[in-house]
């Protein structure tokens, strides 16, 4: 077959088009530090990438919320603590009314005020928020869970988070489960410890076990507000140890070795000039050239 000098030409170009291309998809990849610039570049690759990248943002959410499940059980947590506190001061008071030899007229009123007070803290931790919402009263809008007179107002829906694959968690703990029903929540019986220290001490005994009832279901959802707080702390630990899995994964797909790189695009610079000086000297053109 008979080679002309068109063709020898068009040869020499394809040459050093693939050997300038082959330099130039290296220098972009080191200087990208990625193995895969393009989809081109491998196509199984590209879809392992992405697929590792749909996970690892899939775990940055699942992270963002048990964050803010955290937040909103922490609160809930300090605030029930709060009011166990606040319970066990109101029994002291009720065992100093039951002390019917210390008890006069005067003191069971000081202790009933007293009781107010403790009603009155109740009724605000009742109401406690975590980023504007009222962590005891369900899904309602409203700005509190309790009105002024002790009554439930909010209503039985669920707060949930979804902190994992496949798990999501109530993380809400609803008023009426806290604080007992309307009509015999905690503030009904601090309110008839207070009416039974001005009008009936007799009475002490019997809401001194009503007290104690309510103590036990508020300690009750606490334990229950722990217990989550800790799943959800283990569920983090999981979630941050796949993600140092999938990253590394990832980077085995798409980083490049900046060394071995750092080698082939020497190489390939070395093999283009060599292309270059080669071609120059075959394909060199004289004035004769142009004569024939």
């Amino acid at each position: 077959m008979r080679v002309t000098e068109g063709s020898a030409a068009y040869n020499s170009l394809v040459g050093l088009q693939s050997t300038s291309q082959k330099l130039s998809d290296l220098q972009s990849q080191l200087s990208s530090g990625r193995q895969i610039t393009k989809p081109s570049d491998s196509p199984t690759g590209t879809a392992t990438a992405l697929g590792l990248r749909a996970e690892l943002n899939s775990l940055s959410q699942y992270q963002s919320s048990a964050t803010d499940a955290l937040g909103w059980l922490t609160t809930t947590d300090s605030t029930l603590s709060s009011a166990v506190t606040q319970l066990q001061n109101a029994r002291t008071i009720v065992l100093q009314g039951l002390n019917s030899g210390a008890s006069t007229g005067s003191s069971n009123e000081a202790l009933a005020q007293q009781v107010d007070q403790l009603r009155s803290s109740m009724l605000a931790l009742s109401n406690a928020s975590y980023l504007g919402r009222p962590i005891f009263g369900g899904t309602t809008a409203a700005t509190s869970a309790f009105d002024a007179t002790g009554s439930y107002v909010g209503d039985t829906g669920t707060v949930t988070r979804t902190v994992g694959a496949n798990t999501s968690l109530t993380v809400n703990a609803v008023g009426t489960d806290v604080f007992g029903p309307n009509g015999s929540n905690v503030f009904d019986v601090l309110a008839g410890i207070s009416n039974s220290l001005r009008t009936n001490p007799s009475n002490l005994s019997a809401d001194l076990a009503k007290l104690d009832t309510a103590t036990q279901r508020i300690s009750a959802q606490q334990g229950l507000a722990g217990a989550l707080y800790q799943r959800i702390q283990a569920t983090q630990d999981v979630n941050a140890t796949n993600k140092i899995q999938l990253t590394s994964q990832l980077s085995d797909v798409q980083d490049i070795d900046i060394a071995d790189m750092a080698i082939k695009v020497s190489s390939a610079d070395a093999a283009y000039q060599a292309a270059l000086a080669t071609t120059a000297k075959v394909r060199q053109i004289s004035l004769l050239d142009f004569l024939r």
